[in-house]
């Protein structure tokens, strides 16, 4: 199946001793030619250390439930056909895409946060 940018799961990546915690994961690109996507986590606002590039409210996604953030330092490719596996698996589960307004945010701050690694500014285009 190919992944259309703006698209939402829910995807296991809680640490060691919760590995059931699943995080909102933002698909931010259509799947390419080569079956990749590029996705990033949102994960919640703790203090000012965490990345201000991109921050969301609990009214942005019906998942939110609290202020959050894009966690770019995280951000992976992800291959179309293991995203298909792990929902037929019942490991991932598909949400409701983000909104137009808060999907441009989120996919701006991938060339703009300084924590987005190198390779994935790269392959989004952004050097």
């Amino acid at each position: 199946m190919a992944y259309r940018r703006a698209g939402t799961l829910l995807i296991p990546s809680g640490p060691a001793a919760d590995l059931g915690r699943r995080h909102l994961h933002v698909v931010c690109n259509d799947t390419d030619e080569d079956g990749l996507n590029l996705l990033v986590s949102v994960t919640t606002w703790t203090n000012n250390l965490c990345d201000p590039t991109c921050r969301l409210e609990a009214y942005e996604h019906p998942w939110l439930t609290h202020s959050s953030y894009i966690l770019y330092r995280k951000a992976a490719l992800r291959e179309a056909t293991q995203l298909d596996a792990g929902i037929e698996q019942g490991l991932f589960t598909v949400q409701e895409p983000m909104n137009g307004q808060t999907f441009l945010r989120i996919r701006n701050g991938v060339c703009v946060s300084p924590q987005t690694p190198r390779k994935i500014k790269r392959y989004f285009g952004c050097l």
